[in-house]
């Protein structure tokens, strides 16, 4: 007598290094007949992050693209699952925009992870850009204070963008951000990663300021930095190009102005730093 239920061995990625600790593998029981945009609905991943994208692979063949979005989009014929077992896999494609994800694979463009982000990237850009310039129309809050703001401009910063998670500004031909990464202040020059990952605000402020201050006093042909002694507290580690601190002040950088910009910016006001530059 046949069976009444098909097992579906579902198994994804993970997302996150901490998600590596828990196996994903498991087993599920439907009743035969499932149709397979059901089964794929019911096997779907439990992490339900809006705009994150997974593409479905059933028995090795690219199946579908799911999300919480839009839930199962099938990119082959929905039909009745009659034998068994199913290996259902879902691979993590991030937050590529699962509409244009599907419409991609829909258009037999081949399922490589890797292209498909390079693909998807100025459109993440302008995506992302947009939603910040809504928030700067939208809410009143600003990611830098007024204080730090002023203290950019009087060292010939440009301010192009402001909203309450990220500001932009040009100096010196250089595009510069500054965003908040959950508890961490980063700042970002030119293309590529972060230059400086901060925390508290208050220090990248601070150290923000010491970094425009200290292109400004060379431009004119000053010494960089003021011949003052740090304050105590801060204490830096370079290893492979990175000076790194340790403890609840986080400061990791990539250059030794960096660095000693930050020993300066600690323990004083983006009022104190911006004194001693000009001095």
């Amino acid at each position: 007598m046949p069976h009444r239920t098909i097992e579906l061995h579902v198994d994804r990625d993970s997302v996150a290094m901490g998600d590596d600790v828990v196996p994903h593998a498991g087993v599920l029981s439907v009743p035969r007949g499932t149709l397979l945009s059901a089964a794929l609905e019911l096997a779907s991943p439990e992490i339900r992050s809006p705009g994150w994208s997974w593409v479905a692979v059933v028995d090795g063949a690219t199946t579908a693209v799911w999300s919480v979005d839009h839930g199962v989009q099938l990119l082959v014929a929905d039909r009745k699952l009659t034998r068994g077992p199913v290996d259902v896999f879902f691979r993590y494609f991030v937050q590529i925009d699962p509409a244009w994800l599907f419409d991609r694979l829909a258009h037999d463009v081949r399922a490589d992870r890797r292209a498909l982000e390079e693909e998807y990237a100025p459109i993440a850009r302008e995506k992302y850009r947009a939603e910040l310039r809504r928030r700067e129309r939208e809410l009143d809050g600003r990611f830098l204070s007024t204080e730090c703001v002023d203290a950019l401009r009087h060292f010939g910063a440009a301010i192009t963008l402001h909203a309450d998670v990220a500001c932009d500004f040009t100096h010196d031909g250089d595009a510069w951000s500054v965003r908040r990464a959950d508890t961490m202040f980063q700042v970002f020059r030119g293309g590529g990663g972060p230059i400086a990952s901060i925390r508290p605000h208050a220090l990248g402020e601070a150290w923000l300021v010491g970094m425009l201050g200290a292109s400004a006093r060379t431009a004119a042909g000053r010494a960089d930095l003021p011949n003052v002694e740090p304050l105590a507290g801060l204490e830096l580690t370079a290893s492979g190009g990175r000076w790194m601190s340790r403890g609840a002040t986080v400061v990791q950088v990539r250059s030794e102005l960096a660095a000693r910009v930050a020993q300066l910016a600690y323990g004083r006001s983006v009022a104190e730093v911006r004194a001693l530059l000009v001095a």
